[in-house]
C-alpha cells in the first residue's frame, strides 16, 4: 500500500511540474507576441501591429487596410501634438482560461510617452486570445469597458476574465 501511495504522490508531482512548465511556456509565447506587437507600435509599423489585433476588431474597423489607415491617421495627430511613443512593456499574464475552444487571459501593459517637458507612463490591461492553442495571440484593448461590455463586441470572450479598473497615467517632469 505504501508503494502505491508513494507512486501516486510521485505521479501527481510530475503532473503538477509538467502543468506549471506548460503554463510558463504559454506565458513566454504571450509575452514574446506582445513584445513584437509593442515594438511594431513604437516603430510605427502599423501593418505589423495590425496582425496582432483580434479579427473581430479588424472587421469592425472595416478591414485591415482601413484599420491601418485609421491607426496611422490617429498617431499622426498625436505626433502633431508633440507626443512620441518611447517604450511599451508587459507584465505577467493572468491565469489562462480555456473558453469556447480558445485560450484567454489578461496582460498588464505599460506605455511610456515623451511629451513636452516630461514623460507620461500609462498602465493598461490587454485581453490576450489564442485561437490555435497558444501558438499565436491576438490582443484587445478594453480600456474603459468591463467584460460584459466587451462580450457584446466579442461574444467568445470568457465572462471570467477580470479587467481591472483603469489607473490614471503618471507624469514625470524632465530633469
Amino acid at each position: 500500500m505504501k508503494k502505491i501511495l508513494l507512486l501516486f504522490t510521485f505521479l501527481l508531482s510530475v503532473t503538477t511540474i509538467q502543468a506549471q512548465s506548460e503554463n510558463d511556456n504559454i506565458d513566454t509565447v504571450i509575452l514574446t507576441e506582445a513584445d513584437k506587437m509593442g515594438k511594431a507600435f513604437v516603430a510605427a509599423e502599423y501593418a505589423v501591429f495590425a496582425k496582432f489585433t483580434h479579427p473581430t476588431i479588424v472587421t469592425m474597423m472595416g478591414g485591415e487596410e482601413k484599420m491601418i489607415s485609421e491607426i496611422a491617421r490617429s498617431f499622426d495627430l498625436i505626433k502633431e501634438d508633440g507626443v512620441s511613443f518611447e517604450d511599451i512593456s508587459y507584465g505577467v499574464p493572468s491565469e489562462i482560461i480555456q473558453y469556447e475552444g480558445q485560450l484567454q487571459c489578461t496582460l498588464p501593459q505599460m506605455i511610456e510617452m515623451k511629451v513636452d517637458g516630461g514623460t507620461v507612463t500609462a498602465n493598461a490591461v490587454l485581453i490576450a486570445v489564442s485561437m490555435d492553442n497558444g501558438v499565436n495571440w491576438y490582443f484587445i484593448d478594453p480600456t474603459g469597458n468591463d467584460i460584459a461590455t466587451m462580450r457584446k463586441i466579442i461574444p467568445t470572450l470568457s465572462p471570467l476574465l477580470k479587467i481591472p479598473v483603469s489607473v490614471e497615467p503618471t507624469y514625470s517632469k524632465d530633469k
